[in-house]
């Protein structure tokens, strides 16, 4: 398994990974509207343009693939690098997926400790991710790389829990 930003992986790839979701009807976090993306070759261009983005103009933020020993993209993640009042609330600064094909078998807590290694480079100190207050897998996933339960509160008449993630501990130094 290995962790590669995403403008090195191929539409194809990328496209089979968009339609692993679309038979579960799940949604795909991390993704930057992948789900919605008409043309993937426009979106890999708008995200790729979002790595660069002046935090003024909207939230910079690094997309990455997890791709297995087969070339299959497994997962998808993000790192935003720095917190709008929004994502203060809701979002966080990274958020993640695991094609359903893969969930339930760990790729998801090696995908979050990968990307933390990752925000770690881009010199975080400290990473708050947030998910829902029923998605427990998540919850799961974020425990497992040392998050810190925070707090619950109120958005859009859904509870999301918040979690602090402490990156300066040998765990996510690369």
């Amino acid at each position: 398994m290995k962790l590669v930003p995403i403008e090195q992986i191929d539409i194809p790839t990328i496209k089979q990974f968009k339609e692993s979701f679309n038979q579960t009807q799940d949604i795909i976090h991390g993704a930057n509207q992948l789900q919605r993306s008409k043309d993937i070759n426009q979106w890999l261009r708008d995200v790729t343009i979002l790595k660069t983005k002046d935090y003024k103009q909207s939230v910079q933020t690094t997309h990455y693939a997890l791709i297995n020993n087969l070339g299959e993209m497994i997962g998808i993640s993000d790192v935003k690098h720095h917190l709008t009042p929004y994502l203060q609330k809701e979002g966080g600064h990274i958020s993640y997926s695991i094609s359903p094909t893969y969930q339930g078998k760990g790729y998801g807590t090696l995908l979050l400790k990968e990307t933390l290694k990752k925000a770690h480079t881009l010199e975080l100190k400290k990473v708050l991710l947030t998910c829902k207050e029923t998605n427990i897998a998540s919850k799961k996933v974020i425990e497992n790389n040392q998050g810190i339960y925070q707090y619950t509160i109120v958005v859009n008449q859904s509870k999301v829990d918040h979690y602090l993630i402490h990156l300066d501990n040998n765990n996510y130094i690369m």
